[in-house]
């Protein structure tokens, strides 16, 4: 019977109806005896941020030191809500915009919920109202960098060159007596040996009036322009290259028979690795054996050495002196009459002024035997001559002499040109 009467209680709707009602009335306790309760939750060393800092620089104003430091605050909260309410989700904001002069002041702040907190529903006790501000009159240098490299190259062959680097110089913000004291910014380069040029983005140290690292407390007041600097040491490596000389013989002359010296006989050079390990020498042009009568001359001007713009002559010298001797050669000297023209413009008809023409024909004495004034004729051209007397170079030639023999020196004559109709 109490078994029946049991089952049919516990099987009724209003059995359930009700055990529901009980349940949720716990569940209501609950929340608002835990969830719901306001509690006490403390948050320290809250960040400070600053709004319309740019105005103040607009201002020629800078904040040089705030006190305190980082803000502690007590909220009174619900649990629900105080998890929201971390460190790193509240912070505090001092606006800038209405500071217009320097000297110390007094700012309120305001806090910033993380989002879904509603700040105007909550009690907040706080420990400091204002934040207190040096303001000071920003000062603006611009220091010059200095890049020290203190590596090694990988042989002794290979040498750094002149270090590149960006920005040439940085500009310092803050107090005018912390910027004054910066003098430079120094770039501290220390890399294993290199065997290629270096390239990388590094940082700087600021130097005081006395050349040391400055003082990290006072550099926390100042602001800079870049945060490092680009920096690229090429790597070149030294050869030792000689110089060399083309020649075109002639009169006798020949490979055999022609000494020649050069002073600086070798230069040194540097250049990329790459790029010089083909460049062998350096030629100084063409000399020829048959402008100068003496046996032993030296070429002047000094022919000059002329390297590529991808090599750097360490060696510093710009000239090369070449002295030239000729040897196992004799002279021999006529005076010819055998004097000639060719191109003769229309219109117009030379008339000599050089009547005799002196000549020096150089080779081994036994051809300079076969030379006699018959085999020597000397040829001007007239071509684009206008009328008038002229000073003209001549060509020399030996005929009809199967010997190497041949003029030396550079030869002229003078002719007037003469029109028909006079």
């Amino acid at each position: 019977m109490l078994r029946a009467t049991l089952n049919k209680m516990f099987s009724s709707r209003v059995f359930y109806i009700l055990v529901s009602l009980v349940a949720s009335v716990a569940l209501w306790m609950y929340v608002e005896l835990n969830i719901n309760e306001e509690k006490r939750f403390p948050v320290s060393n809250i960040p400070i941020v600053f709004r319309n800092a740019d105005r103040l620089e607009d201002r020629g104003l800078l904040i040089s030191s705030y006190e305190p430091e980082t803000v502690s605050l007590t909220f009174h909260v619900p649990r629900a809500v105080a998890a929201k309410l971390q460190r790193t989700a509240v912070s505090v904001e001092v606006d800038l915009s209405g500071i217009m002069s320097p000297g110390p002041t007094y700012q309120p702040y305001v806090i910033i919920y993380p989002p879904g907190v509603n700040g105007e529903t909550i009690d907040v006790t706080r420990l400091v109202s204002n934040i207190f501000l040096s303001v000071d009159r920003l000062h603006t240098r611009p220091v010059d960098v200095r890049v020290e490299f203190s590596g090694e190259t990988a042989s002794e062959d290979l040498i750094p060159d002149t270090v590149e680097f960006s920005p040439q110089s940085i500009t310092v913000k803050g107090p005018e007596e912390v910027v004054s004291r910066i003098s430079s910014a120094r770039v501290p380069v220390n890399i294993e040996p290199l065997s290629s040029t270096y390239t990388g983005d590094l940082e700087f140290v600021l130097l005081d009036e006395n050349g040391e690292e400055f003082d990290e407390e006072l550099l926390s007041s100042v602001t800079v322009s870049h945060e490092t600097v680009h920096v690229t040491i090429p790597i070149r490596q030294m050869k030792s290259i000689p110089l060399t000389v083309d020649f075109a013989y002639g009169a006798g002359s020949s490979e055999s028979n022609t000494e020649w010296q050069i002073e600086p006989p070798f230069i040194t050079i540097s250049g990329d690795p790459d790029v010089i390990k083909d460049v062998n020498s350096v030629n100084l042009g063409v000399v020829s054996t048959i402008t100068r009568r003496d046996m032993t001359f030296t070429v002047l001007p000094p022919r000059p050495i002329v390297l590529q713009d991808y090599v750097k002559n360490l060696s510093g010298e710009t000239e090369a002196l070449i002295t030239v001797t000729i040897h196992g050669l004799n002279l021999a000297y006529f005076s010819t009459t055998n004097l000639q023209y060719i191109n003769v413009p229309a219109d117009l008809r030379p008339d000599w002024v050089t009547q005799t023409l002196d000549v020096t024909i150089r080779g081994k004495p036994e051809d300079l035997a076969l030379v006699s004034l018959d085999n020597i004729r000397v040829v001007a051209d007239l071509r684009d001559r206008p009328a008038g007397p002229h000073r003209i170079p001549a060509t020399v030639f030996i005929d009809a002499v199967a010997a190497d023999v041949g003029p030396v020196g550079e030869y002229f004559v003078t002719v007037r040109l003469i029109k028909d109709t006079e």
